[in-house]
């Protein structure tokens, strides 16, 4: 994600392993000329700093996460940088992390200046359901009781809106504590109440009940797993998380009409399910394939099919691309984290194991008992009917007008298609935002299944007309003008 300039100072979030051993996602500004940190804003508060009781002694030496991955916002005028963070490392399960975890999901606003804290808010405590802040934050001017506000909207991955007035970080919707369960999973420890918004509206729907599953074999599959509102503990039968991990809101964001008070939101409504494994200790005797586990199985699960596209299938791996796969564990690709704090060793027993799927003993090295972990997830499922559908009712994708004036609706329509269906209104998943146009045009790609670019009237959500993508919009639409004449381009790679 790209950084944000303010004067001379290009000021940058970061990327960091999700899994343990992982590293504080601290927020820098650098000099554009010399390249020398100008300031440093520790997500994973140190001694002395403001938010450090919310962690055990001394986490930030060997806990991390909490970065601003998602983008940042500037208010130029006001010298304030806005900036949205991730969930702690590990994501799901938090034995070695008791407390509210300060500055992990929040919403911070830094003087852009010297990179002091102006205010906060967190949107999870504790958070062990990978609800970290999925877009960028949008700046936003509404009236409230005749007068108009300088605000600032955050979407989130479980469908909410929250709006703060920029200067204070009040919001300016009602806002609910709800009491959470607790977790019956050995060493958990999570917060007691977590706070939503009364209003917008959710975005998205918030439980997933038996009677939204039309799939008798999916019904099946639900009786045996969890299900409840937002904040229902991970589990080791398995709990249904809806919206899920990927949202809700994500990383294109929401779109933002200045004239009318709309906020654009296109929204995914896709359950998965979070189970909890038992993880093998990292220290003593090890073998292969509990290398493999212990360090590969979250994304790409145990018995290595993945989750595709995003978490790909290991087990068809070409042992002529030894070389090139070596150098994937060793220095990552893409969102993958290289692995290159293991000893080349495990390294290369990870390797053959992958290529040959045979166990062997490997090389035992000494344990860190502050980032061992109990549990780990066994992948990123989605929850899908026999035919590969969402297990749930449509509609499974959404785009969404929510009147920030007055936090109701203006419209809402599915959004997306799946050429195989004949049912057009079912929506599909969809990542990349929308852009809003001073000439009264809502333009947006996104959609998985359909490659489709479309442009909606943005007062009424009218399609106008679509035109077929040579791969997925999963971006963002820019607009811009030559010679008289208006232009819309998107990035269309696909990758979802």
């Amino acid at each position: 994600t790209p950084g944000i300039l303010y004067k001379d100072m290009l000021i940058q979030g970061s990327l960091v392993p999700e899994g343990l051993p992982s590293a504080p996602g601290d927020i820098r500004a650098y000099d554009v000329r010399t390249g020398a940190i100008r300031w440093t804003f520790h997500t994973l508060p140190r001694p002395g700093e403001p938010g450090y009781e919310t962690w055990p002694k001394d986490a930030w030496t060997y806990a991390g996460g909490t970065n601003s991955w998602p983008g940042l916002a500037l208010d130029e005028k006001r010298g304030t940088v806005f900036a949205p963070t991730g969930s702690a490392s590990f994501d799901f399960y938090g034995s070695n992390r008791h407390g509210n975890n300060l500055y992990a999901n929040c919403l911070l606003a830094l003087d852009a200046a010297t990179g002091k804290l102006k205010w906060h808010f967190q949107f999870v405590k504790h958070d062990v359901w990978d609800r970290d802040l999925p877009a960028p934050p949008t700046l936003v001017t509404v009236k409230r009781n005749g007068k108009t506000v300088d605000a600032v909207a955050q979407i989130t991955k479980s469908g909410h809106v929250f709006v703060f007035n920029r200067d204070t970080g009040e919001s300016l919707f009602p806002l609910t504590t709800v009491d959470t369960p607790d977790s019956d999973v050995e060493g958990e420890k999570l917060a007691r109440q977590q706070v939503l918004p009364l209003k917008p509206a959710p975005f998205a729907r918030q439980e997933l009940t038996e009677d939204m599953i039309p799939n008798p074999v999916a019904k099946a599959r639900f009786r045996q797993v969890r299900s409840g509102p937002q904040f229902t503990p991970p589990s080791k039968e398995g709990t249904v998380i809806f919206p899920g991990f990927d949202g809700g809101g994500e990383w294109g964001g929401a779109a933002f009409d200045a004239s009318t008070g709309l906020l654009y939101v296109n929204a995914n409504e896709m359950p998965w399910i979070l189970r909890l494994v038992p993880r093998p200790a990292t220290k003593g005797a090890t073998s292969a394939k509990m290398l493999y586990v212990q360090n590969c199985a979250a994304c790409h699960r145990e018995d290595r099919g993945g989750s595709p596209p995003e978490f790909p299938q290991l087990v068809k791996l070409d042992p002529a691309k030894r070389a090139e796969h070596a150098r994937i564990i060793a220095k990552g690709q893409g969102r993958m984290p290289g692995f290159g704090h293991l000893p080349a060793v495990q390294q290369d027993a990870i390797l053959d194991y992958l290529l040959t799927g045979k166990d062997a003993a490997a090389a035992a090295v000494a344990g860190n008992s502050l980032i061992e972990q109990a549990y780990q997830t066994d992948g990123y499922n989605k929850f899908l009917d026999p035919d590969g559908y969402p297990a749930v009712k449509p509609p499974w994708g959404t785009l969404n007008a929510i009147n920030l004036n007055t936090g109701g609706y203006a419209w809402r329509q599915p959004f997306g298609e799946f050429p195989a269906l004949a049912d057009k209104t079912t929506g599909t998943e969809n990542y990349g935002g929308p852009l809003v146009t001073a000439g009264g045009v809502l333009f947006i790609g996104a959609t998985n299944h359909d490659r489709q670019f479309r442009a909606f009237d943005k007062q009424t959500g009218k399609l106008l007309w679509q035109t077929t993508l040579s791969a997925g919009g999963n971006a963002t639409p820019a607009t811009y003008m030559v010679n008289g004449k208006q232009y819309v381009v998107i990035a269309a790679g696909g990758g979802k």
